[in-house]
């Protein structure tokens, strides 16, 4: 196993943890807004727009699960390129075009006056896992 095989592994390894976490986060804030009590609860956005405090629960839990099926994903399918280097093509092609999203978003995040360090910390990730991906990919 090469050197960016060996790399791959390991960012792949934990974005599967990170996936699980967020998965389970994400579960859990969707099966909290059941909470007695919490429905009729007002949750100010800070922009004089506000919703009912499980509704956002129900919002931010499904959005959570779904970052974390996406990272799931990401995981399985780096850990599945970086032990066969024959099968790095779907994780490259998903690298490419995550990296196309992050350059997307944080150009539109600029053009509103900010970026979001999260936003560039997860470019850099991206950026790795595709440098990495390529250098295994000539490998196979």
């Amino acid at each position: 196993m090469s050197g960016s095989q060996k790399a791959l592994k390991i960012i792949s390894v934990v974005l599967l943890a990170y996936a699980v976490v967020l998965l389970l986060f994400g579960v859990l804030m969707a099966a909290g807004s059941q909470v007695p009590g919490l429905s009729g609860s007002i949750v100010d956005w800070g922009d004089g727009t506000s919703v009912d405090a499980a509704v956002a629960a129900i919002g931010v839990g499904i959005g959570f699960a779904v970052s974390g099926l996406v990272y799931l994903v990401i995981a399985l399918l780096g850990l599945r390129g970086a032990k066969d280097p024959k099968k790095i093509g779907a994780f490259f092609a998903l690298c490419i075009v995550g990296l196309a999203l992050s350059l997307v978003g944080i150009g539109m995040s600029a053009a509103q006056g900010g970026v979001q360090w999260q936003s560039v910390a997860g470019l850099a990730i991206i950026a790795v896992c595709t440098f990495l991906a390529a250098k295994i990919r000539r490998q196979a």
